[in-house]
């Protein structure tokens, strides 16, 4: 495997431990982290050799979710002159995230995420998709992308397959923070452990589970649960990115970021009259 800049990626014999490293920002998913991602999964699936993919974040937190410089950044950008041709490039970049959640998805290999810590927005989007998720009792899960001005855009087709629409629902209109035991309960998380040492036990648990079994045959039995859904996700995606292109040029994202970063309320724009003031003014 590579060297990369926000990946630590150790194999030991058949298992590939796949750690996100960049724990300052409690592992935030930046542009160049997600591409590492992708790239890593793409070896993955062309690894034969290898049984099991174990997926963890460094510093005692998962993931953070998006990387609010990303954010800032696209909020920076114009469309291209003829945007009714071109693509927005903010969608462009949040398309990427959910290619990369669902080459993740469709690995060959089984793929455990061991989940401390914090997990939040695009993490649980990488926690969605695992065969396996293991969390330690402290973890804290949460998708709060509207409490931003923003859709969950590519992480939400995953949480709705993995729990459900009725708590998928309740989980990102609400940006309700939950802990390991909630997340179990709803379907997201498969055990709950205390403590590292526990953790880790049931991870060797779990590997040794799945490293007795036919590895084509996981292969292919991942291959049919997944079949079902695929032919819709791509089209779910690539109009989740459009929605999200459009909520992080309108005024909400705005306001919701400058608000998180102030420790504020949120002033939301919630008037038609509001709505065609602003609007006015970013003409």
């Amino acid at each position: 495997m590579n060297n990369f800049e926000n990946l630590l990626v150790k194999r030991a014999g058949n298992v590939l431990h796949v750690t996100l490293n960049n724990p300052s920002a409690r592992n935030a998913l930046s542009h160049q982290m997600v591409t590492e991602l992708r790239a890593t999964a793409e070896q993955c699936a062309q690894d034969s050799g290898l049984r099991c993919i174990v997926l963890r974040g460094a510093g005692g937190n998962f993931c953070a979710g998006g990387n609010f410089a990303d954010f800032q950044q696209m909020m920076s950008t114009s469309l291209p002159e003829d945007a009714h041709s071109r693509a927005d490039p903010i969608a462009v970049l949040n398309r990427e995230f959910g290619r990369m959640l669902q080459e993740w998805r469709n690995v060959p290999q089984v793929l455990i995420a061991v989940v401390e810590g914090a997990a939040m927005g695009g993490g649980v989007g990488l926690a969605a998709v695992a065969d396996v998720t293991l969390a330690e009792g402290g973890a804290q899960f949460a998708m709060p992308e509207n409490s931003l001005g923003l859709p969950p855009a590519q992480i939400a087709p995953f949480v709705a397959l993995r729990i459900g629409q009725t708590q998928a629902r309740r989980l990102m209109l609400t940006a309700a923070r939950i802990d390991a035991w909630q997340a179990q309960e709803v379907g997201l998380v498969t055990e709950v452990l205390e403590g590292a040492a526990e953790l880790e036990a049931a991870l060797q648990k779990n590997l040794r589970a799945f490293l007795r079994n036919a590895p084509r045959a996981i292969a292919s039995t991942k291959a049919i649960l997944n079949r079902k859904d695929d032919a819709w996700l791509d089209h779910v995606l690539d109009f989740a990115a459009q929605e999200f292109a459009a909520a992080l040029r309108n005024g909400d994202a705005a306001e919701g970021v400058a608000a998180f970063g102030a420790k504020r309320a949120a002033k939301w724009v919630e008037t038609e009259a509001e709505l065609r003031k602003e609007q006015n003014q970013s003409t």
